[in-house]
């Protein structure tokens, strides 16, 4: 996994504030249902976006949370960098002390050239795209949740698995 928990979960939650039509106040535990994400770790990781201005807060019973720039102006770079501990992925991965190019590991060349483009993709793409493919209806993944109900050759579900079984 290239990002942690927390990026991760960064980047679900602004993405969800940003796809939605109504562009207004989100609760917490809104977005945590809706993204999957355990509220009190999502309650940090947005408490750090709004200290850096991602998100405004309000506070009261019908407080919330909204983008703090628009979704178009935050790149996932922004969000990465300041969420992750080690943004430049400077770390060898074969776990070695040293890693330069002085007294480099057997991928170090090779790690450098990904972890370039990387940094490239998360620089040039916003939030507002990462909304935009989360938007997209998906051709791949559980078929209850896409809609299918399943065709002549698909495999049964395992809750239909053995609904006609009797051990009689």
């Amino acid at each position: 996994m290239i990002f942690s928990k927390a990026t991760g979960y960064g980047i679900r939650a602004l993405a969800y504030m940003a796809s939605q039509p109504e562009h207004g106040l989100f609760g917490l535990q809104e977005i945590a249902a809706h993204e999957d994400i355990p509220p009190a770790y999502l309650r940090k990781v947005l408490g750090e976006l709004r200290r850096h201005r991602f998100l405004r807060s309000v506070k009261g019973i019908h407080g919330g949370y909204e983008l703090g720039r628009a979704a178009e102006a935050i790149t996932l770079w922004e969000v990465f960098s300041l969420l992750e501990a080690d943004p430049y992925m400077d770390m060898c991965i074969l776990g070695n002390k040293v890693c330069s190019p002085e007294s480099s590991c057997a991928f170090h060349d090779d790690w450098q050239r990904v972890r370039n483009e990387l940094v490239a993709l998360l620089q040039n793409r916003t939030i507002a795209e990462a909304a935009a493919e989360i938007s997209k209806p998906r051709s791949l993944g559980n078929s209850s949740q896409n809609g299918d109900e399943g065709g002549e050759y698909d495999e049964p579900r395992k809750d239909e698995e053995h609904a006609n079984w009797n051990p009689a």
